[in-house]
Order: C-alpha cells, then sequence, then structure tokens
C-alpha cells in the first residue's frame, strides 16, 4: 500500500526503526492483528492503516515498517522522509543482539536532527530468549533515560499485551503533543501574555503620574 493512500487525518502515524531482524514486522502484526507470524519478507517497506479502539475512542493508525536501505541510496534521506511522514517513532532492538541495540542511538539522532523533541518509545523485543541475552535491561533503562523516554521490554512472540501497552501509551504521548502545540498556536496564550504586559505597563504610568508624585 503506497504512503499516498495515507488516512487524510490519520490520528496517529507511526514509524518503526531498527536493524535487521529485531522483529519489527513481528511488532507490528501483533499489535495490529494480536497475532505472530515468525518470518517475513524483510526486503521492503510495509505500510499498515488500520482502525483501532483505544479507551472506548475509534483511532485511525498508520503504521510504517521500513525495510532495510538498499546499497547506494542515501541512508539519511530515507530516514529523513520517513521521519517527516510519521509523528511518533518506536525504536527497537533486540535483548539477542547487542549491535542492534548499540544502533539506537543513530537512529534517534537522526529524529532530533528533523524533530528537536520526537515522541519516541524505546522497545526491547525477544525477552522470551532471556538464556540469549546479550543487553541488560540495566542498559535498556540508561539508554531510554539518555533519551527521555518510556522503555518496554516485550516478545512479540509471547503475546500481544505488551505490545499492545506500548503502542496505546505512544498514541496517548502524540494526543499531548497535539495539544500542547494547538494551545501553543492559539490566540489565548498570545492574549494573556499582552495583557499581563498592559497591566504591568499601566502599573509604570500610574506610579509616574503628577497626582502620584505630590
Amino acid at each position: 500500500m503506497s504512503r499516498r493512500d495515507s488516512f487524510k487525518s490519520a490520528d496517529a502515524r507511526i514509524v518503526l526503526f531498527g536493524e535487521r531482524n529485531v522483529g519489527k514486522s513481528a511488532v507490528a502484526v501483533r499489535f495490529i492483528t494480536k497475532r505472530f507470524i515468525g518470518e517475513y519478507d524483510s526486503s521492503q517497506d510495509f505500510h499498515y492503516q488500520f482502525q483501532t479502539n483505544i479507551k472506548d475512542e475509534n483511532v485511525n493508525i498508520e503504521v510504517l515498517d521500513p525495510g532495510p536501505i538498499p546499497r547506494g541510496q542515501n541512508r539519511d534521506r530515507i530516514i529523513l522522509n520517513h521521519t517527516l511522514w510519521g509523528d511518533s517513532f518506536v525504536l527497537i532492538y533486540s535483548i539477542t543482539d547487542r549491535k542492534s541495540f548499540n544502533s539506537i542511538m543513530n537512529f534517534y539522532q537522526s529524529l532530533c536532527n528533523v524533530k528537536p523533541k520526537p515522541v519516541v518509545i524505546l522497545m526491547a523485543n525477544k525477552s522470551d530468549l532471556e538464556h540469549k541475552r546479550k543487553v541488560l535491561k540495566s542498559e535498556g533503562t540508561q539508554l531510554a533515560e539518555l533519551m527521555k523516554c518510556p522503555l518496554y521490554e516485550c516478545s512479540a512472540a509471547d503475546g500481544f499485551e505488551s505490545i499492545t501497552q506500548a503502542f496505546h501509551d505512544l498514541y496517548h504521548e502524540v494526543l499531548k503533543k497535539k495539544k500542547e502545540r494547538k494551545y501553543s498556536l492559539s490566540p489565548r496564550p498570545l492574549r494573556s501574555a499582552m495583557g499581563k504586559l498592559f497591566r504591568r505597563n499601566s502599573t509604570k504610568a500610574n506610579l509616574l503620574s503628577p497626582d502620584s508624585l505630590v
């Protein structure tokens, strides 16, 4: 499905970033369908659009699961296009893959170059493979604190509850950000600031009036 077919008024556009084989596609499908599929064609982008219910509200959501960037193509430009399209992001690594964890900060810095305060969550997938763990949970916690975002350790293979909760929390952060942006662009804050300035200047004028100096 082309992104040109996107919902005209999607409530959230979520982009998944992470290295190959961290389970991005499995995470996306778990969230959307609650099913687990072990193998995917990871050579292409997958774009999903669907309606779900979050706290008794019907919500239009789009999820972009980018495929690997082909050799010879500009990685920064492709990530830029994905970042401009999305309004929220899931950075995913596998607890069994140290390289995937080390690459998270590169994805995050690329986001911040475009959107200084991106709406982000950090997701550590494959928590069911504890016996193969290469990344400590404390390391994930430290990275999340550095990025000022929550960490979710989960397993797309084991169930959908923790993954669903992570995406629902991300959606609520998107709502919060949109409300803050709408308020900052509304005339009310400007009128309030101008009112305070006017009252302050009026007070100064009264203090300097001839009657006040008698």
